[in-house]
């Protein structure tokens, strides 16, 4: 995928994801005045999902964050994924800080694997420095066919598949490569962080 289209996915992509909430925010400013109690409610909820969209697609897609370590990962993911229907285990995250652009990527992965869980679930996340893995456990647990096709080489596109190809480039920032590893069987395969050469 060519810079220019990726950036243009990129864009379509938070842009929706930020649709469903402002939608919801503006559903409660109509019906203030009907129902205040409610109307603020909703309006808090929305607004909070919107700051912590941005704050994830920000350090993603944006000027990134810097090095982060498992507390600083934890915050910007908490209640971010797929609606707060999937959360992630750090537990196999080192307590230091992991390099600035394996942040970045790391932080793609984790939302590249909620899409990988339809019906929520946990994305896992593993490893340090020298090499991350990502894998998705829950009910009908499957990585996006973006993910799969682009690891076989073919082309991937528009907003709906972004997260693969960024993930990709990320990656490359970082000095990693991307492979589905090995995994149990009736298992979701762990995507693969893991140095080039």
């Amino acid at each position: 995928m060519d810079v220019l289209g990726l950036a243009q996915d990129l864009c379509a992509r938070i842009c929706h994801d930020l649709g469903g909430p402002l939608g919801a925010l503006s559903g409660a400013l109509e019906l203030a005045e009907a129902e205040p109690v409610e109307a603020l409610s909703v309006a808090r909820d929305s607004a909070e999902a919107m700051r912590g969209r941005l704050r994830l697609w920000r350090a993603v897609a944006g000027g990134g964050t810097g090095p982060l370590d498992r507390q600083g990962i934890a915050e910007l993911l908490a209640g971010t994924l797929a609606n707060g229907r999937v959360t992630a285990d750090l537990s196999d995250l080192p307590d230091a800080p992991l390099p600035a652009s394996l942040t970045q990527a790391l932080l793609a992965g984790a939302m590249l694997g909620s899409e990988a869980l339809p019906r929520g679930g946990i994305i896992h996340l593993a490893g340090d420095e020298t090499g991350l893995a990502i894998w998705p456990e829950g009910r009908n647990a499957a990585w996006p066919a973006a993910l799969t096709a682009m690891l076989a080489g073919e082309a991937v596109a528009g907003p709906r598949d972004v997260l693969a190809p960024l993930l990709l480039q990320l990656a490359g920032e970082a000095g990693m490569a991307l492979a589905l590893a090995l995994g149990r069987e009736g298992t979701v395969p762990p995507l693969a962080l893991h140095p080039r050469g």
